[in-house]
């Protein structure tokens, strides 16, 4: 996991011989592979010399059906073990759609209620704030929880219960539902809100609800169960450099549910299909109607656009007249993108094995040869200025979200940005944007305002630092 840069609160967090299992993957002919198969290869290869990514996996779905799927690469750098269709990749945060789907399920079979407090399920949380809190506002980021993800911590399943009983209630940095705030946190809560409902732990359960009946037979959080497949290592390193296997192995079970999935994009390519065939796979139903309906609507808005809103464990926005469904995921060594054109049936998943640099152009590349859907035309945003004495007085403050804290002040009539000894000129950009210059780089900062216009929240990278008294 990382940061994405230094005025950043913490990001997310997202074998030997293959055993003769039967997958039933859709049925797919390499003989017919879309024409833009070569480009896809060219490209791919060509991102991974640029951001020195040692392995990548690609599956592609047209029409519902998949359509290419092919692994790129090495597994690790050490062996050299190729990268293969089965080669199993940690997701990161793509693992929230998976967590979300186990949970919307439980409700359409009446065993949850997601607008009742969690307290209702984690008894333990009975008489805290933070268990007034209900499961729909965990994933959909708005429970007002603070932020963090942890890549090392206790291990052994009945891990996520010992710490999610312990919560308090410095948990929240602002109120409920006053703002979208990516936490892990929130659904390290949901899969254990899913457990007490569900009557089982929360990998059995998710592999029961949703993994095992789509036909994902590799995927699953259990690392040991990994170790003996064949799976990726991770890898870090600085831009420039070759980069090195992550040791030791990343791993804390108290967080799975927010993004420890182990899968291979073929797998993840049933459970793309699956959504956008509104819970149906292989004309079988596997999720409810209602369970697949909950989990790919818009919810919550999502500041700085009209358009993008957060359902649970997607965001939910469109791409000229086309619907988009997508997550990203991160982790110690791992990158995944998983998109969808649900209006098409078609999915582009990508998964890599180096943090930081994740593969680019490779959606764009398949929406415009698969299904003539052009690369989204970026917005023309207005020219930088100076903010005036009302504006500045309405955004100069203290803002925190846990040890993550930012200032604006004034200083001889301008406005300008404090971080720790950073000081640097903030220029706004329209009336939502403040542009903050450190060294060479800039770094946008979205205003959240209340109904008086002052300023109540800064907004980066999906992640909100409240107004402090």
């Amino acid at each position: 996991m990382r940061s994405a840069s230094r005025l950043t609160v913490v990001r997310a967090i997202g074998l030997a011989a293959v055993s003769a299992l039967t997958l039933p993957l859709p049925l797919r002919s390499q003989d017919s592979a879309p024409a833009f198969v070569p480009r896809l290869d060219s490209l791919v290869l060509a991102e991974l010399a640029r951001t020195r990514t040692p392995g990548a996996q690609v599956a592609v779905v047209v029409d519902g059906r998949l359509a290419y799927a092919k692994g790129y690469g090495v597994a690790d750098i050490e062996t050299g073990r190729k990268v293969t269709e089965q080669t199993l990749f940690r997701v990161g945060s793509v693992t929230k759609m998976v967590t979300a789907a186990t949970l919307t399920q439980l409700a359409a079979e009446g065993k949850l209620d997601l607008k009742a407090p969690i307290s209702t399920y984690v008894k333990e949380l009975a008489g805290k704030r933070v268990g007034t809190v209900s499961t729909h506002q965990l994933l959909t980021h708005s429970a007002g929880w603070l932020d963090n993800a942890v890549a090392y911590g206790r291990m052994g399943e009945g891990a996520l219960g010992e710490v999610m009983r312990e919560v308090g209630d410095t948990l929240f940095f602002t109120a409920p539902s006053r703002v979208i705030s990516y936490s892990n946190p929130g659904y390290s809560m949901a899969g254990y809100v899913a457990e007490q409902a569900g009557g089982a732990r929360f990998a059995a359960l998710t592999e029961r609800l949703v993994l095992r009946k789509a036909g994902m037979a590799l995927s699953t959080f259990r690392p040991l169960e990994v170790m003996t497949r064949d799976f990726s290592h991770g890898h870090i390193g600085a831009p420039a450099a070759e980069g090195s296997i992550v040791r030791p192995f990343t791993e804390n079970t108290a967080q799975w549910a927010a993004g420890f999935l182990f899968s291979n994009t073929s797998e993840f390519a049933r459970f793309t299909i699956l959504l956008m065939n509104g819970g149906e796979l292989d004309g079988q139903r596997v999720l409810a109607a209602e369970a697949v309906a909950q989990l790919t609507t818009g919810h919550q808005a999502i500041p700085g656009t009209t358009q993008a809103r957060y359902g649970y464990g997607l965001n939910i926005a469109t791409r000229g007249t086309e619907r988009v469904w997508q997550h990203g995921g991160a982790i110690n060594g791992f990158d995944a993108q998983v998109t969808m054109f649900p209006d098409r049936k078609l999915a582009v998943i990508v998964f890599d094995n180096r943090t930081g640099a994740p593969l680019q152009g490779i959606v764009d590349l398949v929406a415009k040869e698969a299904a003539g859907i052009a690369p989204p035309t970026p917005t023309p945003l207005p020219a930088e200025r100076a903010a005036t004495a009302e504006e500045r007085a309405r955004i100069v403050g203290t803002y925190r979200q846990g040890n993550t804290e930012m200032s604006f002040v004034e200083e001889n009539g301008a406005l300008k940005f404090r971080q720790r000894t950073e000081v640097a000129p903030a220029m706004l950009v329209g009336d939502e944007r403040v542009v903050v210059g450190i060294g060479a780089t800039k770094q946008t900062i979205l205003l959240v305002r209340g109904t008086d216009g002052r300023v109540e929240y800064l907004h980066i990278g999906l992640r909100a630092l409240a107004r402090q008294p």
